[in-house]
């Protein structure tokens, strides 16, 4: 279900309460339908161009069952300078995701769909997991298609790429479909980092 288009007036923030909201553009060729190109999780804002009143960059389509709130741009506004703690979230979430776009990019400079695929999982991780031991539960599900998108890939690669990391224990997946890191330190590596950048 769509809670907004790219072009609508902007005029309200949004708090995920439970699910995810997938934020989505049109698809890059004709005929073919919308593309993930960020999410909010739980206890995350989005349509934060309200913030300057102008007009919705992107749509926004409920990624699976899920609770939002609107509230109003002047009260979140007030919070965010008036919280430290809640500032520096919101900070950190969108110098998460440009780092995310950034390195998304692909290419014959660019990082592998390997390696953009366990970014995006890491990234999953930090924003919606729980500590299991030495390992990360997501708390959300996400489709093939959605890690596809968000990792700049081809479903099809991305489907091998988790059916190999099912086989090697790198990941799992919990009985509700939700996955499981069940080995960050192999996905840092496999994202391209050193294992000591990783740890800090």
């Amino acid at each position: 279900r769509s809670l907004y288009t790219p072009g609508d007036p902007a005029r309200d923030v949004f708090l995920v309460q439970s699910g995810f909201i997938r934020l989505v553009l049109p698809g890059m060729e004709r005929g073919t339908g919308d593309r993930t190109v960020a999410v909010a999780v739980p206890w995350e804002l989005f349509g934060d161009e309200a913030f300057v009143e102008g007009h919705r960059r992107y749509g926004a389509v409920a990624g699976s069952t899920c609770t939002v709130f609107p509230l109003p741009t002047g009260s979140v506004l007030t919070a965010l300078k008036t919280a430290k703690r809640s500032l520096n979230a919101y900070l950190e979430g969108v110098e998460r995701e440009l780092h995310r776009l950034r390195h998304a990019q692909g290419g014959s400079r660019g990082p592998t769909a390997s390696q953009r695929l366990a970014e995006v999982l890491l990234d999953l991780g930090v924003r919606c997991g729980d500590k299991a031991g030495r390992g990360i539960d997501l708390s959300v599900r996400f489709t093939h298609q959605v890690l596809a998108d968000l990792a700049g890939a081809h479903r099809a690669t991305v489907t091998t790429l988790i059916n190999d990391w099912l086989y090697d224990a790198v990941i799992g997946t919990k009985p509700n479909g939700c996955f499981q890191l069940l080995k960050p330190q192999e996905l840092w590596a496999l994202a391209g980092y050193d294992h000591k950048v990783s740890g800090e």
